[in-house]
């Protein structure tokens, strides 16, 4: 079969199916398409791959003609009520969109379906009114993330949640108000929860925290992969409850970012024992000085392959506490950015031997001049950089030219 109106229609009856979408490539190539063919054939390969990964990383910063953002513009309109999700594709083809309400969902979504391999869905507004049709709508049986962005009561919750036929579904992400005991107990007992391997949640209203509460008291939760509780406002003490949950024994990936944890909450983080951890992101967490040592000596460090420490207002003092170690050697991604490290801090990287496997430095808006700019064009151990991002900072144009000199198109000034 190389029609590819032909191979397109199969994918849409099996939508999980990456050969099949690999084959469509090829036929899209043949009928002279070649670069959605590529596009296509990336975006496949980079779903079984994570965004530490030397190949993301390439593709991200210097192939943008292979993410999505080149070809989303030239997708088509929806009806009204139904949007492209910022992010529409999904392995190289339109899966994810954005819907009002539930109401405007079942309105059209045979033709949704019929159109396209649609795996995932944001929903603006979760009504009482429409959550029993919406899991009634045997549509949702194809969805693998579904998010709901504002806050639903508990018997919303209930009725939407509640369907049995979310077979596929593995990533749920929602936004905030979600302010009631009753709403994140409904959550996390609802049909879908065990199954999940990715779960966000981002409730940033005076002492919402009550899904991280019912999520540290799960005896049995499901096996997270991905857990990202940005912007929760957790405090030390239902940090070190978190920590020590079950939840987070599979964890893969922990995105803590905009919480203001300082360093009694990163002291709890570091002593935790986190087996699977390999991406730690930590941006906007005040940690303190205290907070970064206590970072540098935690147990999973080692293990970790990428690591987001930006604008945590960081001095020098602890650019030389993270890399003097040699447990931060496995890492490829490190995120610094906006902190104040200055020359002395940009230089200190420069001259770790511990750093030598990065791909992805980001250290914007850091306050480097000259020295730092200087100490990091002459650095021995910066080879595999794909990508160092400089901009925001102070070099003068001698020291910019050193470092395009040394890195090409690889640094970003």
């Amino acid at each position: 079969m190389t029609d590819p109106d032909a191979l397109y229609r199969a994918i849409l009856a099996a939508p999980d199916d990456d050969t099949l979408r690999l084959v469509y490539a090829d036929a899209v190539e043949e009928a002279g398409d070649p670069r959605r063919a590529a596009f296509i054939r990336t975006q496949v390969q980079l779903a079984h791959v994570p965004d530490w990964d030397p190949a993301w990383v390439r593709v991200r910063h210097h192939e943008r003609d292979l993410m999505p953002g080149a070809w989303a513009r030239d997708l088509p309109a929806l009806p009204d009520g139904l949007d492209w999700a910022r992010d529409p594709f999904r392995r190289g083809l339109p899966a994810h969109v954005e819907v009002e309400d539930a109401g405007t969902f079942l309105t059209h979504a045979d033709d949704l379906f019929e159109q396209y391999p649609v795996e995932a869905l944001v929903l603006r507004n979760s009504q009482l009114s429409t959550a029993r049709q919406f899991a009634a709508s045997p549509w949702v049986g194809r969805l693998v993330r579904l998010a709901v962005t504002q806050g639903m009561g508990a018997a919303t919750a209930r009725r939407l949640l509640g369907a049995t036929h979310y077979e596929r579904l593995r990533e749920l992400h929602i936004g905030a108000v979600l302010t009631t005991t009753e709403t994140a107990t409904a959550v996390v007992r609802s049909r879908m929860f065990r199954q999940l391997t990715t779960l966000s949640c981002r409730d940033d209203r005076a002492g919402g925290q009550t899904l991280v509460n019912e999520l540290t008291r799960l005896a049995d939760p499901p096996q997270l992969k991905v857990l990202d509780l940005s912007g929760n406002r957790l405090d030390p003490e239902r940090m070190a409850r978190l920590v020590a949950a079950p939840a987070l024994a599979a964890v893969e990936e922990l995105d803590l970012s905009d919480n203001n944890l300082r360093a009694e909450s990163l002291q709890a983080l570091a002593a935790a024992r986190l087996p699977h951890l390999k991406s730690l992101h930590l941006l906007r967490t005040h940690p303190e000085g205290q907070g970064v040592a206590a970072v540098a000596r935690a147990g999973f460090l080692p293990q970790l392959r990428s690591l987001s420490l930006g604008g945590c207002y960081l001095n020098p003092p602890s650019a030389v506490a993270l890399v003097r170690t040699a447990a931060v050697a496995n890492l490829r991604v490190l995120d610094l950015r906006e902190n104040a490290l200055g020359d002395r801090g940009a230089t200190t990287l420069a001259n770790s031997p511990h750093l030598k496997n990065l791909v992805h430095l980001d250290l914007a808006s850091n306050l480097i001049e000259d020295a730092g700019a200087n100490a990091l064009a002459e650095s021995p151990y910066l080879d595999g950089l794909i990508h160092l991002d400089l901009h925001g900072n102070l070099p003068t144009p001698a020291a910019a030219a050193r470092l395009r000199k040394r890195f090409g198109d690889r640094v970003f000034l």
